[in-house]
């Protein structure tokens, strides 16, 4: 297991890949959007210069909000278009996977229109992501309506693209976390963690919510996975994060005997 964090949007990413590095960290999980982490705010070189220094890999992340369901096509290519313009910059910085967001329309829209839009969309970004170097997985949703049926059609329908797996979006509306691992395990190529009671995506401390991450971590090691696993956990004081670290480590260990 790698663990890694996400740096919060709000700050400047290369303080949160110093931050990283001085916390003994093993990756930034680069979270591409404002108001501090934008594009166009990112400064490059630097971040660059701090990963080589520290040597700290790294996952591309993009904007959650990003509208690859919308019912404007315009729409749909601009967020298509939005995940493109970073992947010169996620290569150039050593990354290998980048992610993107299964989403919905409104509500007057039928399912099938959420599956044909979100796979025209992943589609047309994993052939774009091919001349990079990168490969492109999709993350669950939290939203409790998108069910395990309508991602398996998603994922059916684009081979290439992989699994990136937030237990905390699997345990809002009802646990899914063994369901989303039975349907998807073999493509799993990340993990999210943090917690939550099952209601909202709150993003807390591990042991602060309601999800059983001991077993969710058994599970883990059942299917097989010891790759990267992002600590999504955002609180004014960073000594929950730790705390979370260290627990999240302890239950990984324990899960192995």
């Amino acid at each position: 297991m790698q663990l890694g964090i996400m740096n919060d949007p709000r700050r400047d990413a290369c303080d949160e890949a110093r931050w990283a590095a001085m916390n003994g960290y093993e990756f930034l999980d680069l979270t591409i959007e404002g108001p501090a982490a934008a594009l166009e705010q990112l400064d490059l070189p630097q971040l660059k210069a701090i990963l080589g220094e520290h040597g700290l890999g790294i996952v591309g992340h993009t904007a959650w909000y990003l509208p690859f369901a919308a019912p404007l096509a315009r729409l749909r290519e601009a967020a298509v278009e939005s995940v493109c313009d970073t992947f010169a910059t996620f290569a150039e910085l050593g990354a290998t996977w980048v992610n993107v967001h299964v989403t919905q329309p409104p509500r007057l829209f039928p399912t099938e229109q959420l599956i044909m839009w979100n796979i025209e969309s992943f589609a047309a970004i994993v052939e774009r992501a091919r001349p990079y170097g990168l490969r492109v997985m999709a993350e669950n949703t939290p939203l409790p309506n998108i069910q395990i049926s309508d991602l398996e059609q998603i994922f059916a329908a684009v081979p290439e693209l992989g699994f990136h797996f937030d237990i905390g979006h699997a345990s809002i509306g009802g646990d899914r976390v063994e369901g989303m691992l039975k349907a998807f395990g073999e493509r799993l190529a990340h993990v999210h963690v943090s917690d939550n009671r099952g209601r909202s995506d709150d993003h807390t401390a591990l042991g602060a919510g309601t999800i059983d991450y001991p077993k969710a971590m058994h599970l883990l090691r059942e299917y097989g996975y010891d790759g990267t696993i992002t600590l999504e956990v955002f609180t004014p004081d960073r000594d929950y994060l730790l705390l979370s670290t260290r627990k999240l480590r302890e239950w990984w260990d324990a899960a192995a005997g």
